[in-house]
């Protein structure tokens, strides 16, 4: 996009100068436009983590709690799979989970 300079602007035809203002103006409405999708997809991103890592965490949670009830061993293979592999999912997802942390204190540990 090629913006007029004050010469141009002052002695310049003003069709050209409105239809470089006008220009601008759909620019910035575009930019505008990509950021809030942007934002959504973030937003949806993070939701869809925070599910994941707090169903993860509620299998566990039902399996300790059902095998301490019943008197079982609580760290059985499937147990330890499942741990580990959210481990996994914590280690590959370092960043997000960084990002997340207070999320994640309050979603897992304070309800």
């Amino acid at each position: 996009i090629k913006l007029s300079n004050k010469k141009e602007s002052e002695g310049g035809n003003p069709d050209i100068a409105e239809q470089q203002k006008q220009q601008v103006q759909a620019a910035e409405e575009e930019v505008d436009h990509y950021v809030k999708k942007l934002e959504d997809a973030e937003r949806s991103q993070k939701e869809v983590f925070l599910i994941v890592v707090q169903r993860f965490i509620m299998i566990l949670t039902d399996h300790i709690v059902r095998s301490e009830q019943e008197s079982r061993y609580t760290q059985t293979l499937w147990f330890r799979c499942t741990r580990d592999r959210l481990r996994q999912t914590l280690v590959k997802y370092r960043r997000e989970v960084k990002r997340y942390m207070v999320t994640l204190q309050t979603l897992l540990f304070y309800t």
